[in-house]
């Protein structure tokens, strides 16, 4: 909120009115720290009157408070979490922790933690560290789940736009600000150190931080020094277990289909599986930064970042694909029928979804252990300076940032002798529910070799950045200051990775009904040390046997060697390669005004921000009638211009209104300009996968318009209510579609702009302290926020398929989270549940039932509880995903076609909190 108007003794005298029914109650057994903290831009008089308010500010309401204060002063739409302890927010990662903000869905990865992180439905963010650009690897975003949440200050979540913020993410930034020395007023020890324990992992993890601060007057001004280090560690087991693309039921190869008595089609799963990945995970993160203050008008400082990962994981698959190879012998249809949705004779039929079944005769049934071994880490170190004069203020600043990540995977597939009995028992619990009769892949002599797979992948990105940031304030008029800037970014992004082909065993490896008998591998290698057994779990209902991780990873080499392949790492892949150099230039210049209209006063920006982008590509092409990849360049260049304005009307210190309107764009990803083809041969089961990039890809435009209207009825409370919409042009959009590649079947992966589409929607948010209740339930508290959106885009059905409009991914429609919280003598407390609903991950091949990819979000209900031992000591419990839910995965709409149940793990923590 504009300080210049005198509104900040009104405020405060409207504030103590309203607190003084609650004043009584606040005073009556509540001994410790009073006093409302000021924002550091009111005057004298101002704090003084604010000590006189006696309500209990505990370290919850403190950052209630501040966050609170944070979205009322913006000049834009922002959303906020504040640590004002050390260590105090209750999730493990800044990934976990966005999830509590309004209009923020986040979602799991393979590897049982949070990767997706998404605003209002799009994933299109942009992030920074301190209010400067950050990124991992050859990405142009940050991958939050690298940095505790421990090392954080201030989460913010800008939703609109203007001018000084950086291009690049059409769904909004956050901004991740960490601490600096001169955060405290002297000396700061503080740290935590929690054990995880892990329902599916089985083990208790530490985690672990530690800040050390100080800052020293001199003769040569004021000094200040921090730094921050942090530690997660994981034992992590997630477990999927998927039904493969629905397909039209036969007898086996080019056999007519079967047909229900009414002559409809029958369509069910091609194969079932799973997909568990169980391991080790390590997370470490360290920041510094130092501060001098030479004079009350300067500030040099020196700040940095180094964050690492070190993940060494299995991923075990076990899977039979018996539907198209033989015949059914048992199968049961349900009546859930729809048009068939592939191309060809058949097209257009009925088809129902079968509901169980049984396959007995030579199909192929398998396992397999994926062995990785991923590192990564992401560096920033900054320098710069201040300088505040009494109108004019300036800034600049140097950034050096870098990252690297490479994941190496060995793989070798068991296949198992026939024949094999597969049972599929249906869909009951919204998943696949199956099993091998019999139990042959818990028989070591069932195992035969086949083919060796070995991958790798590294990519990696640099940036040298400079920035100019100046404003100048006007001391009277209707423009309050003048904002300015130059920035200059130096790009690089570059990316490598191996060829993908299985080779196979020496004299081949047969098939099920006829085994090579030289592969068995109980004759080839110790069962007791080449297998491992993995768990049943709701879906599967049978352990079975995969090669260890552990045999695979310490064996590498040999195993090479009996496959007749060289010691060492997989040839370079030139369809995996690509270095783009990016140089960015950027000039913005921004009026922020204030005055009064009608007798309200009125501020806000307007502003244009100017970026010119030039790139440089080099990669190499493919010719699929030669099968030769030839070296290519590619040169862009680009201006793009983005106005914004917006217009905060104050009705009252409580109520305001905002209006804002700006355009964004959001950059492709470097990956997915890359032209050339990556291919992964197929399998006995499936056919090959390939992928390319697309160098025409544009910028994705949008205008961006938000309306909010805000009520502030106390200092930890209030109200608010926006809308939202968003004008898009050139979505970018993964589309799967079958090809053939040098006579063989693939399945290809390619980026598309898709064309124009809008995203709308509706915030809701509330926040309340419940001071007004009489004794110890004066410490309740809750947070309750929803958020819903709408959008579609007009593109292909498929690749060079007609143009239709369809929903835009990763749009849930229906998002909220509600917290309930408790602050009182020292005990706090929050229960806190998300829900975000169905979406659209992703456009897959053509299937009977369409081509779209859908996914049912596990909710979550977490809890969260310390207690202040000592005023320096505190002890956290915390608990994850108490209820047990788990994610849906679904080909199409509807329930009836599950692609895969992913269970998703519930921890409990145990720990302490110290400050000293």
């Amino acid at each position: 909120m504009n300080t210049r108007f005198p509104r900040s003794l009104l405020s405060l005298s409207i504030l103590s009115a309203l607190m003084l029914p609650t004043l009584a109650m606040a005073q009556d057994g509540n001994a410790g720290t009073t006093a409302q903290q000021a924002p550091a831009d009111q005057n004298p008089s101002s704090q003084d009157a604010t000590n006189l308010d006696t309500v209990v500010v505990t370290a919850l309401r403190q950052s209630l408070q501040t966050a609170q204060a944070i979205k009322q002063d913006a000049d834009m739409v922002v959303d906020s979490i504040v640590a004002e302890d050390i260590g105090k927010l209750p999730d493990n990662s800044v990934a976990d922790a966005l999830q509590r903000v309004t209009g923020v869905q986040i979602a799991q990865g393979g590897q049982g933690e949070t990767t997706s992180v998404v605003i209002r439905g799009l994933p299109n963010v942009i992030s920074t560290l301190n209010g400067r650009e950050i990124f991992s690897g050859s990405g142009r975003g940050y991958a939050f789940q690298n940095l505790p949440a421990t090392a954080v200050k201030t989460l913010r979540v800008y939703k609109s736009s203007e001018a000084s913020l950086p291009l690049g993410g059409i769904a909004g930034l956050v901004d991740i600000e960490l601490r600096r020395p001169f955060d405290f007023d002297g000396a700061e020890v503080a740290g935590t150190l929690t054990g995880t324990h892990s329902e599916y992992g089985g083990k208790v993890d530490p985690n672990a931080s530690l800040l050390l601060s100080n800052r020293w007057d001199t003769d040569a001004g004021e000094f200040g020094a921090l730094v921050n280090f942090g530690y997660l560690g994981k034992h992590y087991a997630y477990d999927a277990v998927w039904g493969d693309f629905p397909k039209i039921v036969n007898s086996g190869g080019t056999t007519p289909p079967i047909r229900t008595a009414e002559g409809n089609l029958i369509a069910a799963p091609n194969g079932w599986g799973t997909a568990y990945n169980q391991g080790d995970r390590k997370r470490g993160a360290f920041n510094y930064a130092l501060q001098w203050k030479p004079n009350d008008r300067t500030e040099v400082y020196l700040e940095g970042l180094y964050d690492w990962v070190r993940d060494d994981f299995d991923q075990a698959f076990y899977f039979s694909f018996p539907n198209g190879a033989i015949a059914p012998s048992q199968l049961n249809v349900g009546n859930h029928c729809y048009p068939n949705q592939m191309d060809g004779p058949l097209a257009g039929q009925t088809v129902c979804d079968a509901t169980s079944g049984t396959w007995t005769g030579n199909s192929y049934a398998a396992t397999s252990t994926q062995a990785h071994e991923q590192r990564g880490q992401d560096i920033q170190n900054a320098l710069g300076v201040k300088w505040d004069g009494d109108q004019l203020h300036l800034s600049t600043e140097f950034t050096r940032t870098s990252g690297y990540y490479r994941d190496e995977n060995f793989i070798i597939d068991t296949f198992l002798s026939g024949p094999i009995t597969t049972v599929w028992e249906g869909t009951s619990g919204s998943h696949q529910n199956w099993y091998l009769a019999g139990d042959p892949a818990l028989d070591p002599s069932r195992f035969y070799l086949n083919g060796l797979f070995q991958t790798w992948a590294h990519s990696r990105g640099e940036e040298n950045s400079w920035r100019g940031d100046g404003r100048f304030e006007f001391l009277d008029g209707p423009i309050a200051s003048i904002q300015f800037g130059l920035r200059y970014a130096d790009r690089t992004a570059s990316a490598k990775g191996s060829v993908e082909i299985s080779t196979p065993p020496p004299g081949g490896a047969g098939d099920t009904a006829n085994p090579n008998p030289d592969n068995q591998v109980v004759g080839l290698f110790p069962a007791s040390s080449f297998f491992c057994s993995k768990r049943d779990n709701a879906a599967l209902h049978q352990k079975f046997l995969v090669p260890c991780y552990d045999y695979l990873i310490d064996n590498a080499d040999a195993l090479r060697a009996f496959y007749g392949l060289p010691a060492g790492l997989a040839p370079e892949n030139p369809g995996r390669f690509f270095d783009i150099g990016e140089r960015k230039a950027a000039g913005y210049l921004q009026a922020k005004y204030d005055f009064e209209l009608f007798g309200l006063p009125v501020d806000g920006l307007v502003g244009v921000r100017v970026e010119k982008v030039k790139r440089d590509l080099s990669a190499f092409s493919f010719d699929a009638s030669t099968s030769v990849y030839s070296p290519i360049t590619r040169q862009t260049d680009d201006t793009n211009t983005l106005p914004n304005a917006s217009m905060n009307l104050h009705f009252s210190d409580e109520w305001q209104l905002r209006l804002i309107a700006a355009k964004t764009i959001s950059y492709p990803d470097f990956g997915a300009l890359n032209p050339s083809i990556s291919l992964n041969p197929g399998t006995i089961n499936r056919p090959g996968i390939a992928s390319s990039g697309n160098p025409d890809l544009m910028p994705i435009e949008s205008m961006n318009y938000d309306a909010s209207l805000e009520w502030y009825f106390s200092p930890v409370g209030y109200a608010s209510a926006g809308v939202f919409y968003r004008d898009i042009d050139g979505y970018i959009q993964t589309y799967v579609t079958n090809v053939t590649i040098g006579g063989a079947p693939y399945e290809l992966s390619l980026p598309q702009s898709a064309g124009t589409g809008h995203l709308q929607g509706v915030e809701l948010a509330y926040q309340q302290t419940f001071d007004f209740l009489p004794g110890a339930w004066s410490g309740l508290g809750a947070q309750l926020n929803y958020t819903y959106i709408d959008g579609s885009t007009r593109s292909p059905d498929l690749i060079g398929g007609p143009v239709i409009s369809r929903p835009l991914q990763n749009v849930s429609k229906n998002n909220y989270n509600a917290v309930l919280f408790y602050e009182n003598q020292g005990l706090s407390a929050r229960l806190a549940y998300g829900y975000r609903s169905r979406y659209i991950d992703f456009f897959t091949q053509s299937t009977v039932s369409g081509n779209e990819d859908q996914v049912e979000p596990a909710s979550s209900l977490d809890f969260s509880v310390s207690y202040d031992v000592t005023p320096q000591t505190t002890l956290v419990f915390s608990a994850t995903n108490l209820l047990g839910n788990n994610l849906h995965q679904f080909w199409g709409d509807g329930d009836t076609r599950p692609r895969d149940i992913r269970f998703q793990d519930k921890t409990l923590a145990l720990g302490l909190r110290f400050k000293l």
